[in-house]
């Protein structure tokens, strides 16, 4: 569930860098400054999936059918994510020179990342038939072999695919089902210790995906207490996925310990709608092709290195050639798709989990993103409403429609929802903050004090307040020293955060400490070099530190980093003139 963590983080930091916008015209006025009106945006966006398709289709339209011209327009299609017009590309090149081993890899790869399994299989074999080696190649024929219940196949392709490091829990756990399907169970949990041995950490501890399917395998073998103790053990765990919190649930639930899998379930996230879990859906999987399919999911999902994540969409896709009715696979795959622009792609697998699931609501969530991250803001308040009025008791769910109200500037309203939020429960420091910002927005300045403080009586360590609050005082005028107190508390809970350090170093600016200015807002550049404000903050520290030439690069680049044309005129201003408060 980090990516709906991720999107709340990165709302509370878009509504902070717009907080400080507007006062920063108020502070300058003020001043009798030049006017200046930072960008709404943080960096640069992405193109759209539909520009990227143009883009594709334009280098289709130029080539002549040739190999070389699909070759190239798969070349396009891969840089920019289009992962099935890459696959169409390479194969239409293929056609025309299937014997070229560049291409069949390339056109594997392309395939099975796009989840066209059995077709990415065959070219496996092809490459496998002039003896070229390809990392995954063999990932395909396992999961045939699984399908059709070849058990020795799938053994003897495991141990092939344990020889690529990166892919070596992959196939321990999937051989270890294969000995239970052939009646040799004790040998599959030997395997499964086996492979934790080897991928212990220097504590001694295992990953949580394998205590997970030692559980579930000592469960299918009608080992009970083994299979409690595996899943009390993994409970204690720190890290869980929300997947994994249901899997330990279900297996402590259906072996009576019914007090331990209510305690691991209130560890789900906000994001899951635990009224929607009846006992049927703590089952356990019925066939050793889920289990497996299950299991690939977790493998997945526990390695953050860049080509785990390269292949992230096509372990998920092989999960759903295997299962296709495995919700937690369709919801990671459409994240997938998010993270890469593919938002059809998304919204299709969104679409096949069904409203009864535990995972619809994380579901809907990921819709609205989707429907935000495409600038369609009512879309995604519609969406959320129209679920909201049929779970009216869900505080979290009313705490996300505030937010969206938020976002669109309708304070009123996000103001009306919050409150509710809070009567059905959802007590937490969030709703409060969030609560707060909409009233400092709206000009109500002690319904946001009072509110600020109660978010921060909730959470005294939740970075966003501390910085927001710190913010606002010092731009008012009021409680500077506790001011710049919160929002260092805030840069030590979050010191890669450029944004809160660029907090520091303006407030610095405003008190005249210029000096202090000017070390973090050069640091705040470091971490986030891309944004036009925190470069033209750190312009005008230069100017008062009267280092000019420097100051005037800087007003040039974040005249080079913005489109906004309100910052761009003040900076253009001072480019010309420097700050008016000098008289230069």
């Amino acid at each position: 569930m980090g990516l709906i963590i991720r999107i709340c983080e990165d709302n509370l930091v878009q509504t902070f860098v717009n907080y400080k916008q507007q006062k920063f015209i108020w502070f300058i006025t003020l001043l009798t400054l030049v006017v200046l009106l930072p960008t709404g945006c943080q960096s640069h966006q992405p193109a759209t999936s539909y520009a990227w398709s143009s883009k594709i289709r334009q280098v289709e339209l130029n080539s002549d059918d040739t190999k070389a011209g699909n070759f190239l327009a798969a070349r396009q299609a891969f840089y920019l994510n289009d992962i099935e017009a890459s696959a169409k590309f390479y194969l239409s090149a293929l056609k025309q020179d299937d014997g070229n081993p560049n291409l069949l890899q390339k056109s594997f790869l392309a395939q099975y990342r796009n989840g066209n399994i059995n077709l990415a299989a065959a070219l496996a074999r092809q490459l496998e038939s002039i003896n070229v080696k390809v990392s995954y190649a063999v990932e395909p024929a396992i999961a045939q072999a699984i399908k059709s219940g070849d058990w020795d196949a799938v053994m003897v392709l495991s141990d092939r695919l344990a020889e690529n490091v990166t892919a070596a829990p992959q196939a321990g756990i999937i051989k270890a089902w294969a000995l239970v399907a052939k009646s040799r169970g004790d040998g599959g949990l030997a395997e499964l210790i086996d492979v934790g041995r080897v991928l212990r950490n220097a504590e001694g501890t295992v990953p949580a995906f394998i205590d997970l399917q030692l559980a579930l395998m000592s469960e299918y073998l009608g080992y009970q207490d083994e299979a409690i103790t595996y899943a009390n053990r993994l409970s204690k765990k720190s890290d869980l996925t929300a997947k994994m919190i249901l899997q330990i649930s279900g297996v402590l639930a259906r072996n009576g310990e019914i007090d331990s899998s209510q305690s691991v379930l209130e560890r789900l996230p906000p994001s899951f709608n635990i009224d929607q879990l009846t006992e049927v859906k703590l089952t356990r999987a019925e066939t050793i092709t889920a289990l497996i399919a299950d299991a690939i999911v977790d493998i997945a999902l526990a390695y953050r290195d860049t080509p785990s994540q390269m292949m992230l969409p096509a372990r998920l896709q092989l999960v759903l050639y295997l299962d296709p009715n495995n919700d937690p696979a369709r919801f990671f795959l459409a994240q997938s798709w998010i993270e890469l622009k593919q938002f059809q792609r998304a919204k299709t697998n969104l679409a096949a989990i069904d409203r009864d699931s535990i995972w619809a609501q994380p579901k809907l969530l990921l819709q609205s993103d989707i429907e935000t991250r495409n600038g369609n803001i009512k879309n995604a308040i519609d969406l959320i409403s129209l679920y909201s009025a049929k779970h009216s008791a869900n505080g979290y769910l009313l705490k996300e429609l505030g937010d969206l109200h938020r976002r669109n500037d309708e304070f009123d309203k996000a103001n009306e929802i919050y409150i509710k939020a809070i009567l059905a429960g959802y007590d937490t420091a969030d709703v409060y903050r969030n609560l707060a910002i909409s009233h400092e927005q709206l000009g109500n300045n002690a319904d946001a004090e009072i509110n600020f403080k109660a978010a921060l009586q909730r959470n005294p360590n939740d970075p966003f307040t501390l910085n927001y609050l710190g913010y606002w005082w010092a731009e008012s005028g009021r409680n500077l020293n506790k001011s710049i107190k919160l929002i260092e508390r805030a840069v030590r809970l979050r010191p890669n955060s450029g944004f809160f350090v660029d907090s520091l170093g303006w407030v610095h600016y405003q008190l005249g400490n210029f000096s202090l200015a000017v070390q973090f807002l050069e640091k705040a550049t470091m971490l986030e070099p891309g944004d036009p404000l925190i470069v033209s903050h750190l312009g005008d520290a230069y100017w008062q530190s009267k280092r000019y030439a420097e100051a005037r690069f800087k007003w040039n680049y974040a005249l080079e980093l913005t489109s906004n044309e309100a910052l761009r005129d003040s900076v253009q201003r001072k480019i010309k003139s420097g700050i008016v408060q000098l008289g230069r």
